[in-house]
């Protein structure tokens, strides 16, 4: 950023084009393996092959040696000086400790998590053949949403760093705006029975205008230039 201060529309700009990269070298990912499965799971030696012509097929494709992605793909690239993160400071899903303990004290991003913990218990029951798409649309919003806002606090709050903070917590409101609309679209389906439905909408609703609630908020600090 070179010292200058993106608001929150520079940053949204930012994670549309990260989004396009990600899903660009997911595409790489899936055709790679799919022409060259994984051999030798229980050698190391032939894990090692398999990463390094994984790493040199992405590097050909248009990858940078200083992108974050091999870190996520293979852990030890560090030997190439592709990864700097210490493993031991990182939790299961790589997210570092105390920022996963940090965002829990959020009631927002409690809230949202409480609630897709709701709905996905309730989804995994029920039989397979009655989940349409309209369903499978509807729990994808609703685990966006906690997912969204902890990747705004992993940002920060620094004044550098707000407006991304910021961008995110909007996804994370557009995500509650669409479950919304799509809850109402299975309210009358078979496997939607009227008081979980009740459940669902009041959560939501709720939930949605604390997230506009917490993005004002985010905005007030970035326009008073608070860390």
């Amino acid at each position: 950023m070179d010292g200058e201060i993106w608001d929150e529309e520079r940053w949204e700009a930012f994670l549309e084009e990260n989004d396009k990269r990600i899903e660009h070298y997911m595409m790489l990912l899936f055709r790679f393996m799919g022409a060259n499965p994984p051999r030798g799971r229980e050698g190391s030696r032939d894990r090692q092959s398999w990463e390094r012509e994984l790493r040199d097929f992405l590097l050909s494709n248009g990858l940078s040696p200083d992108d974050v992605l091999p870190r996520l793909l293979a852990r030890d690239w560090d030997s190439d000086g592709l990864a700097d993160e210490s493993e031991s400071s990182l939790g299961a899903g790589g997210e570092r400790e105390d920022d996963f303990h940090d965002i829990q004290l959020n009631p927002v991003h409690e809230r949202a998590q409480r609630l897709a913990g709701q709905v996905l218990r309730w989804s995994n029951e029920l039989p397979g053949h009655v989940k349409d798409s309209t369903l499978v649309q509807f729990c994808s919003h609703i685990v966006q949403i906690p997912s969204n806002l902890a990747k705004g606090h992993g940002i920060g709050y620094e004044m550098e760093m707000l407006g991304g903070n910021i961008a995110c917590a909007k996804r994370a409101l557009s995500s509650a705006n669409s479950a919304l609309d799509l809850l109402r679209e299975v309210k009358s389906a078979p496997y939607m029975k009227a008081p979980l439905y009740r459940i669902f909408y009041e959560e939501c609703y709720e939930l949605r205008n604390e997230i506009g609630v917490y993005v004002q908020e985010l905005r007030g600090r970035f326009d008073l230039g608070i860390d």
